[in-house]
């Protein structure tokens, strides 16, 4: 599958009220598609003889297979259609690690990844999990076990720049005593940011964050979408988190500090 550029929707609610804005219509109904699709994998190999093997392979498990030859391709991809987990070919990986480090790291970061290599002599598949709970084993049932379980997910590629901005971190709206941390973070955009901690959270947990820099500090909600613990793959610990609510002054304030990457607009009330 050839990936074509694509209009990748803001991952942003705009919210002047204080309570979370329900999710939309339209997200409901793509998530239901996504399930009713059944599950699917995408692939990504360069082409040759082991393309056609892996695809083989991984259609046994009774997922559909969507095939990419690139690291670069994996975006436009996983923004059309969702995932339930990514197998990648090592040689395609350690090609793109030079020009796509960070491409990469947002793929092991938010799907269930799996690195397969066809060895020379025998053609057997070699299959290794990458990630906190990494181990080798057949390519179908690693398939089975740890993508097919899963629900399948988009990639929301909103621009990102690296701002520092110090924030506290709470697991409460309130932001009471031992349950709020101070941070900061890596980089940020209008759908979320990235942010320092070495603290135990779940994917899908809210929590509550204040910007310092920011004039309004009104709380912001934000959903858990990845993580990094601590003392994995020698990278910065912490969480993805997806903001749920922004005020019109804050929305305006990440544009200016991180123009032109972030547009500047009114959307209270819009998706």
């Amino acid at each position: 599958m050839k990936s074509e550029p694509v209009d990748i929707e803001p991952g942003t609610r705009a919210q002047t009220g204080g309570g979370l804005p329900p999710p939309s219509a339209h997200a409901a109904s793509r998530r239901a598609r996504d399930l009713d699709d059944g599950p699917r994998i995408l692939l990504i190999v360069q082409d040759g003889t082991g393309r056609d093997l892996y695809r083989r392979v991984i259609g046994r498990t009774g997922a559909r297979v969507d095939t990419v030859a690139a690291i670069a391709d994996f975006q436009g991809a996983v923004a059309q259609k969702a995932y339930n987990g990514i197998v990648v070919d090592i040689p395609t990986k350690i090609q793109a690690l030079n020009r796509h480090k960070d491409l990469i790291n947002s793929i092991l970061d938010r799907f269930p990844v799996i690195q397969v290599n066809q060895e020379k002599t025998t053609g057997r598949i070699r299959a290794l999990l990458y990630g906190q709970h990494e181990r080798q084993g057949d390519l179908q049932d690693l398939i089975r076990d740890t993508c097919l379980s899963r629900p399948p997910r988009r990639f929301r590629a909103n621009p990102r720049c690296d701002a520092h901005f110090n924030v506290l971190l709470a697991r409460t709206r309130d932001f009471a005593m031992g349950n709020t941390e101070r941070s900061v973070t890596i980089n940020i955009s209008r759908g979320g940011c990235f942010i320092i901690t070495t603290a135990r959270h779940q994917i899908g947990q809210r929590v509550w964050i204040r910007i310092m820099e920011m004039d309004d500090k009104t709380p912001i909600a934000c959903e858990v979408i990845h993580k990094r613990t601590w003392c994995q793959a020698m990278a910065i610990p912490g969480i993805g988190v997806r903001f749920e609510t922004l005020t019109d002054d804050q929305q305006q304030a990440l544009a200016r500090r991180c123009e032109p990457l972030l547009p500047t607009e009114g959307t209270s009330g819009r998706p």
